[in-house]
């Protein structure tokens, strides 16, 4: 009889424990949420150039920035890229062509041909925002990572892969949060 009693005892303390550390965990799982930011991406393809351009090259870039849009982590992707010489970031439109506003990869004059991950684990922060001049398409003013952010969500930035082929872009994909329909 004591051992069941000792036995349903210690049930009692690690069911507990358990509840305890399942709470514990669940508010660290939510404080790892408020902390990651706001993630975004494009797929990336000829068609969506100014003017549109015929390709097999197609890719993805993912972006997540952090909770106080300081810092900006991104991958990129290409497939079937010939001779691609850099990528960037740049605040225009959809339809419209705009200035560059972050760096994601390059400059290569002669291109590197690319199938797979092309840039991964890679960072940005303020310092690498290149405010665009004054009277160029962009819409909105983009002085910092805060502000691009803000012109991401208002459907204002899209990510452009150049190739030798195609020095104005190859493809091409607006910018939108994660959880929105590539379409956007």
């Amino acid at each position: 009889m004591k051992m069941l009693r000792a036995a349903t005892a210690l049930t009692a303390v690690l069911l507990a424990a358990a509840a305890v550390g399942g709470a514990v965990r669940a508010s660290d799982d939510d404080h790892d949420d408020k902390n990651r930011g706001q993630e975004f991406t494009a797929r990336l393809i000829g068609a969506e150039e100014v003017p549109p351009v015929v390709t097999d090259t197609t890719g993805k870039v993912e972006i997540q920035l952090n909770a106080d849009e300081t810092k900006l982590d991104f991958e990129l992707t290409v497939r079937k890229g010939v001779r691609v010489t850099q990528s960037h970031i740049h605040c225009a439109p959809k339809g419209v062509n705009g200035p560059i506003v972050v760096f994601l990869a390059g400059f290569h004059n002669r291109g590197w041909d690319v199938n797979g991950r092309w840039v991964e684990n890679a960072t940005a922060t303020d310092a690498n925002v290149m405010p665009p001049p004054a009277g160029s398409t962009c819409p909105v003013p983009l002085n910092n990572l805060r502000d691009l952010a803000a012109a991401i969500r208002q459907g204002n930035t899209y990510v452009n892969v150049h190739t030798v082929a195609h020095p104005g872009g190859e493809i091409r994909g607006q910018l939108h949060r994660d959880d929105e329909d590539d379409d956007h």
